[in-house]
């Protein structure tokens, strides 16, 4: 067995510690030429492993439709076959029973020689 394949399974074994069952909700904005197209999509479902990360600190955010409280401590795990997404142009958003609804904020690759073998997740909790 080479490394990759070794470190792959890593994280799936790391995720079926805690794992749970997640469905994104994807909106993208598409350049259409001087305008933009919000297309709506899902992707998934996708067993991830969801943490806490730091110290909790809420922060309130005043909108048009009203207020809502960040909570940025929170990651997650993705092996390497998830279809996770974060950018200027696409929010990924989830809700887990129980826990509440996030945001994707980060997404980071992590790679062993070259080869992708899972995903750090960073989420924002919204309530």
């Amino acid at each position: 067995m080479d490394l990759v394949s070794l470190r792959q399974q890593h994280t799936t074994w790391a995720i079926q510690q805690n794992p749970t069952i997640i469905i994104v909700n994807r909106t993208e904005k598409i350049d259409k030429g001087g305008y933009f197209e919000e297309i709506k999509s899902e992707a998934g479902p996708f067993t991830v492993r969801i943490f806490t990360q730091g110290t909790q600190v809420l922060q309130g955010v005043s909108t048009l439709a009203g207020t809502k409280q960040l909570d940025k401590t929170w990651g997650m795990l993705a092996d390497w076959q998830a279809d996770i997404k974060a950018g200027p142009n696409v929010l990924d958003e989830f809700d887990v029973p129980g826990l509440g609804s996030f945001q994707v904020v980060g997404v980071f690759p992590q790679k062993m020689n070259g080869s992708l073998v899972g995903y750090q997740v960073a989420l924002e909790k919204v309530s």
